[in-house]
């Protein structure tokens, strides 16, 4: 009787284990809900991090864009941005977007937080703690995204907005739509003659499943 419930305890505890690998891969390979909040997806704002986006690389002119309603931004002042489709006819299911210091983004140096100022529920921070990096909050087909950005710990860097777009598990552009510099009104009004930046692939990474076979 003692043998039959410790193999019942056993055959409990195992399952639990096998329901949580199931969890955790299942986040891991596809992010329905969102880009999860691992360092190296930060990083990247890149979907082939898990397996399944394998071969939907875009490397064509998105069609989508950032549109920086203010030309400038105050210290502590939120501004208003909007990613897009450039027509109605174009939507997408996930997305991920960043405020980097202008012309610094390979360094990783992001600035400011976004902040809620709606009850949209489309959209989250990819982590909890850290509020400059937004995803979706789920996978339905949407056509724009009302986001706010604000930098309440200075106001002398030059930033630009840079979104990663999933149009569908096998079509997406990784870091490939990115917004016109916006600088602090303090220092410069407008940023002019910004020339669009060529889109090229971005680094190469090792799927999650595959980077941690056992």
């Amino acid at each position: 009787m003692r043998f039959y419930y410790s193999f019942q305890k056993l055959g409990t505890i195992l399952m639990k284990f096998l329901i949580y690998l199931l969890i955790f891969f299942g986040e891991a390979l596809f992010w329905p809900d969102g880009a999860p909040c691992k360092y190296s997806t930060m990083k990247s704002m890149n979907p082939l991090e898990a397996v399944e986006h394998e071969g939907g690389l875009q490397l064509s002119n998105p069609p989508y864009a950032i549109d920086v309603v203010h030309k400038c931004y105050w210290k502590n002042q939120p501004i208003f941005l909007k990613l897009r489709g450039t027509s109605r006819n174009f939507i997408f299911k996930g997305f991920v977007i960043q405020a980097f210091i202008f012309r610094e983004r390979k360094k990783e140096k992001r600035a400011g937080k976004f902040v809620r100022l709606d009850n949209n529920g489309s959209w989250r921070h990819q982590c909890y703690r850290f509020h400059d990096s937004v995803t979706n909050a789920h996978d339905e087909k949407k056509n724009e995204i009302n986001l706010w950005w604000k930098n309440d710990k200075d106001d002398d860097k030059v930033v630009q907005f840079v979104a990663t777009v999933v149009k569908s598990r096998k079509e997406f552009w990784v870091q490939s739509i990115l917004s016109r510099p916006v600088a602090p009104c303090r220092m410069q009004r407008e940023f002019n003659n910004y020339e669009s930046e060529r889109i090229t692939a971005p680094p190469k990474i090792i799927p999650f499943a595959l980077a941690n076979k056992f």
